[in-house]
């Protein structure tokens, strides 16, 4: 690789990433990474602030490289919700790279919205309070078990687009790869068989 500096293109964050050991992912539904029209990869943390209300980021960790999150919480008769959305470096700070739906109280400081997140849902219908049944036919996937939690960690390839590589071969015309590298990361919590905590991020990586 020639490539010494990260570069943004496309809302994809282009960097030289490579995942040994970890297993290919090919059946995540696309719908995963959507949740109220906000989809990873794609939906800024303006539009996130536009949607759900003015907040301030969060750093995670120390050092301005750090990735920052931003957090929204809701009330309803079932109780307290909270929505986390994350960017990092693979995002530009700008880009979503992650999101987090959860009934557990988070460290930081969340933001009051009107939104209600305790009924918000991925694309394919995660939800907080979703049965583990009905969670397993929305990501149908072999996640690994700990206990109440199911985490999932895989890496697959996309083939660029053309106008991707005809972007991708002006910055670095000597390099061939025609494909990205992406990284998925899947938690999910549940207590008395209902979802309480789920975790999703995703980069593609070039």
């Amino acid at each position: 690789m020639k490539m010494h500096s990260t570069f943004f293109w496309l809302n994809i964050s282009i960097v030289i990433a490579l995942c040994p050991n970890v297993p290919l992912a090919a059946e995540i539904p696309s719908q995963t990474f959507s949740i109220n029209n906000a989809t990873v990869g794609v939906t800024t943390l303006d539009e996130i602030r536009k949607t759900y209300g003015e907040a301030k980021p969060s750093k995670v960790g120390p050092g301005d490289g750090a990735d920052e999150t931003i957090c929204y919480t809701s009330s309803s008769p079932k109780g307290r919700s909270f929505v986390i959305f994350e960017t990092g470096a693979m995002g530009g700070w700008t880009q979503i790279t992650g999101f987090r739906i959860s009934t557990l109280r988070q460290s930081g400081n969340c933001f009051s919205t009107k939104i209600d997140i305790g009924a918000l849902a991925t694309g394919n219908g995660v939800k907080l309070g979703q049965s583990l049944v009905d969670f397993e036919k929305a990501i149908p996937v072999e996640f690994k078990r700990l206990g109440s939690e199911l985490t999932y960690e895989a890496v697959s390839r996309r083939a660029a687009t053309q106008e991707e590589l005809k972007k991708l071969r002006a910055k670095w015309p000597d390099e061939k790869r025609d494909y990205f590298d992406v990284t998925i990361n899947l938690i999910a919590k549940f207590k008395d068989n209902r979802l309480i905590d789920f975790y999703v991020h995703k980069i593609e990586s070039y």
